[in-house]
């Protein structure tokens, strides 16, 4: 117990901490990818970025999390951002630089097909923006961030298997409002 009678926190020390440069190295590409799907344009998903790793640095010592949790950690403070950034009014935004960004990778063999590609992003994108924030959260979560249904759980506070059912019937709504579209 500390003087004001509050259990004391132990060091542990058996856990070696990756450097939080390394942290942002291996890691803003995810963090950045995953605000990109939850806001509209790419500036704010540059500043969201920002201040996920100026919050997280700030936490790293007091509160950082083991080296296997970082990126759940790092993703958990993204949403919390992109919720506090909707609320002062700005738009929820969608997977558009994300996939767009993935399309670019992709080296396409001709003009026409880069066209298709668009075409149907848009229309993809059009439709995920009538689903409910939950649905393109779950969407953002593993498409955008790329994480696993345990990690998607933490950060929206559901069990595994509950993250999992969510996020397919997400993506299944997706897919069937993108077919009934065309």
């Amino acid at each position: 117990m500390d003087g004001g009678g509050r259990p004391m926190r132990e060091l542990d020390v058996s856990v070696t901490r990756v450097p939080f440069e390394e942290v942002y190295r291996t890691q803003v590409q995810r963090v950045h990818a995953f605000c990109l799907s939850q806001v509209r344009h790419a500036a704010d998903a540059e500043d969201l970025t920002a201040e996920v790793f100026a919050s997280a640095f700030a936490a790293w010592d007091r509160d950082g999390p083991a080296p296997d949790r970082v990126q759940a950690w790092l993703i958990g403070i993204a949403r919390n951002a992109s919720v506090d950034h909707y609320r002062r009014g700005r738009r929820h935004a969608l997977l558009a630089g994300v996939l767009g960004r993935h399309t670019d990778r992709q080296r396409l063999p001709d003009v026409e097909s880069g066209v298709v590609v668009r075409d149907e992003l848009a229309r993809v994108l059009g439709q995920l923006r009538l689903l409910r924030p939950r649905e393109r959260l779950l969407i953002g979560l593993r498409v955008a961030a790329d994480l696993s249904y345990a990690e998607i759980g933490e950060i929206a506070q559901l069990s595994e298997h509950a993250a999992t059912v969510a996020t397919r019937r997400a993506l299944l709504r997706l897919r069937e409002r993108c077919e009934a579209a065309s």
